[in-house]
């Protein structure tokens, strides 16, 4: 089956559609913001990594893992983790400067300096708790790259699902940023209008393991600098690495001298199923805490949660939350559903169109307070309604749901009949256990991801 963009000359919506196949675009690397094409490498390798660990019946040996499994919650949560590593590199690649980084010099070994993305130690919030905002050590890049980065990331991801579904559908970017759509899904009975709110949940620091203490110019004496002084660093020829500080553990990443820095050495380490094992329970571990409510965080999670983007309090602004963390994205996502079904939808149409608001997480925990009691709305245009006497009456196609789906990698919900087999993760995660996408996932990661999705949007599957 050729993926064609559908047919829609007979819906009264057809300017507005017309409108989104004009600036559709399939080729996610013409993006001036990230090496798309080493992203979808490294997010290929995580993916094959995941399935190595599960397709042989291999024991996870961690705690959270072995839980996530028995929930089957694990493929779910491999993906939010993926999205959050994927996005990690990109906040590194071409982006690391020399200047204030965090000089740490409390550990037993030797002083470290760190690269953070947070206002925090990130060794010291969790050996000692909470310190004082370390105001201009964050390095997050841009909101206009952080969006850049978080859009390509999931439709990335969305891609590889929609390629690898068992009735593939298309996935482009909507190539004008202000307009209602961020992406399209399409094939010839379907098109799938993404709303896209997203952005990581953790993004580990770098860290250099210091030779020596460092020294400033105490009025004329050499002085070793104070504890979480914000100091510039020469790079050259230094090793770097990814600290996951919460485990004790890091990515060894050489040196930043390679324009695809730090793509090849993550893509290196992480083709080892057991290295990709030690950071998907590493992730899970900071999600479980960030996933209880703060006032009820005890003992190891207060402090795991300082490591989250977007904890609040004193190192981290709210407005950071990941995911649908914001109230206020949920609330906007929710208006482009209501408005994707009054302005390019049309129930007497041959085509269905269906909006997804998508997400690396949900809510978690505001969940229960924004989400779930809005989940079973339904609504319908005043044209659509008849009355008859003190009751309405709508025809059943005619009844929209308010949300066809809240497509959050973490916990997907799929009211839509349509949508809970386009977007069935399950299906894919089956998929991947039995062995079916092997030759899928060699050929996304060898040659990248615009081969694999020409072949199967011209009607060849690769499994």
């Amino acid at each position: 089956m050729t993926l064609n963009f559908p047919e829609f000359a007979d819906s009264s919506k057809q300017d507005k559609i017309a409108d989104l196949l004009r600036l559709a675009d399939t080729d996610l690397l013409n993006n001036d913001y990230v090496d798309v094409r080493r992203a979808s490498q490294l997010l290929g390798v995580l993916i094959n990594s995941y399935q190595e660990l599960i397709k042989g019946g291999q024991h996870l040996n961690d705690p959270f893992l072995e839980k996530a499994f028995r929930q089957d919650t694990l493929f779910q949560l491999t993906l939010s983790a993926a999205f959050d590593l994927v996005s990690n590199a990109e906040y590194l690649h071409g982006r690391v400067v020399n200047s204030k980084w965090i000089y740490c010099n409390r550990t037993q070994e030797s002083p470290k300096a760190y690269y953070s993305f947070l206002k925090q130690c990130p060794h010291c919030c969790i050996e000692v708790g909470l310190g004082p905002r370390l105001n201009g050590a964050q390095h997050k890049p841009t909101s206009h790259h952080i969006g850049e980065i978080t859009t390509v990331v999931s439709v990335l991801l969305l891609q590889m699902i929609a390629a690898a579904n068992d009735e593939p559908f298309a996935v482009a970017t909507i190539t004008k940023q202000s307009h209602d759509v961020d992406a399209i899904g399409y094939r010839d009975d379907l098109l799938l209008l993404f709303e896209i709110k997203a952005s990581p949940m953790v993004t580990f620091p770098l860290v250099v393991d210091l030779p020596e203490a460092l020294l400033t110019d105490a009025s004329g004496e050499p002085q070793e600098y104070g504890q979480h002084s914000l100091v510039d660093m020469n790079l050259a020829s230094v090793p770097l690495s990814l600290a996951v500080p919460h485990r004790g553990w890091s990515v060894p990443l050489g040196e930043k001298s390679a324009a695809d820095w730090p793509y090849v050495p993550m893509i290196e380490y992480f083709r080892q199923p057991d290295n990709f094992r030690e950071y998907l329970a590493a992730w899970i571990e900071l999600y479980e805490a960030y996933s209880t409510p703060k006032v009820q965080r005890q003992g190891r999670a207060i402090r795991l949660a300082y490591l989250v983007n977007g904890w609040g309090d004193e190192i981290d602004s709210n407005k950071t939350k990941p995911g649908l963390g914001r109230t206020d994205d949920i609330k906007k996502g929710t208006y482009q559903l209501v408005k994707f079904g009054s302005y390019y939808r049309d129930d007497s149409s041959a085509l269905k169109v269906r909006g997804a608001l998508v997400a690396n997480l949900d809510p978690v925990s505001l969940r229960s307070g924004y989400i779930d009691g809005l989940i079973d709305i339904r609504w319908g245009q005043g044209t659509d309604f008849t009355s008859d006497g003190d009751h309405y009456r709508i025809h059943k196609d005619r009844l929209k749901y308010l949300y066809d789906a809240i497509f959050a990698f973490n916990r997907p919900t799929l009211n839509d009949p349509t949508l809970q087999t386009a977007l069935d993760l399950k299906a894919v995660a089956s998929c991947l256990q039995a062995g079916r996408l092997d030759e899928f996932l060699r050929r996304w990661t060898t040659e990248g991801p615009d081969t694999v999705v020409d072949e199967v949007t011209s009607g060849e599957l690769l499994w």
